[in-house]
């Protein structure tokens, strides 16, 4: 005798709900080296930083939402140490803040017949993502200008994004949502030295739904 699974394609909330919702977690970056690598130069700060994202789902049909997310984090204090010859010569740090705008589209494949009416989806898009530095130069300003692009200012990448996650109903209206993320982001210049702040999300959330009448 042959037992199979029934799953439900293609079903996720009915037509016309909306849900709207924050996520709190890390943001890990791939890599942190100066964009323009130099020897003279060490550069210390932190590859994951604490991440917060609210977001906006749109169901067109009962498997299909537009998505809208809106994120943040910081990534503190760059610092970059300078040592000519191999002798410490001084030091200056960085701070720079990101701030992801994504849209995209949402394809929940299964609903209530697996485990705790768990329901997976994945979703991805296109985004905007804007960056913007600040400095504490001290008596090295001259430095920040030789080893990074010279400027305090902002940096914008269009760029796109994808993941995956489950949602966990908690009442009708609310939804526990647990989520991983990649974001492709390439500055053509540098956010406090830095030109790639590509990276994974990791990230909680809560939802809460509007049901379609």
């Amino acid at each position: 005798m042959i037992l199979t699974l029934q799953l439900p394609l293609l079903a996720g909330q009915p037509g016309g709900t909306s849900a709207l919702g924050v996520r709190l977690g890390l943001f890990t970056n791939s890599e942190n080296e100066l964009g323009n690598p130099n020897d003279e130069v060490k550069l210390y700060g932190n590859k994951t930083n604490f991440y917060v994202e609210g977001f906006f789902n749109y169901y067109f049909v009962d498997f299909l939402a537009g998505v809208l997310n809106f994120g943040s984090y910081s990534k503190g204090d760059i610092t970059f140490e300078i040592y000519i010859n191999d002798v410490f010569d001084g030091r200056f740090v960085g701070q720079a803040s990101i701030y992801p705008i994504q849209g995209g589209l949402k394809l929940t494949p299964f609903t209530t017949q697996l485990p705790g009416k768990a329901k997976p989806y994945v979703e991805g898009g296109g985004a905007f993502v804007l960056g913007r530095e600040t400095a504490s130069l001290g008596t090295y300003d001259s430095y920040w200008a030789r080893y990074t692009d010279g400027s305090l200012s902002s940096e914008s990448d269009w760029t796109w994004w994808a993941g995956g996650g489950i949602e966990i109903p908690l009442t009708e209206s609310l939804q526990f949502d647990v989520m991983v993320k990649y974001l492709d982001t390439k500055f053509s210049g540098d956010i406090a030295g830095i030109s790639d702040y590509s990276g994974v999300q990791f990230s909680l959330g809560i939802m809460y739904l509007t049901l379609s009448k």
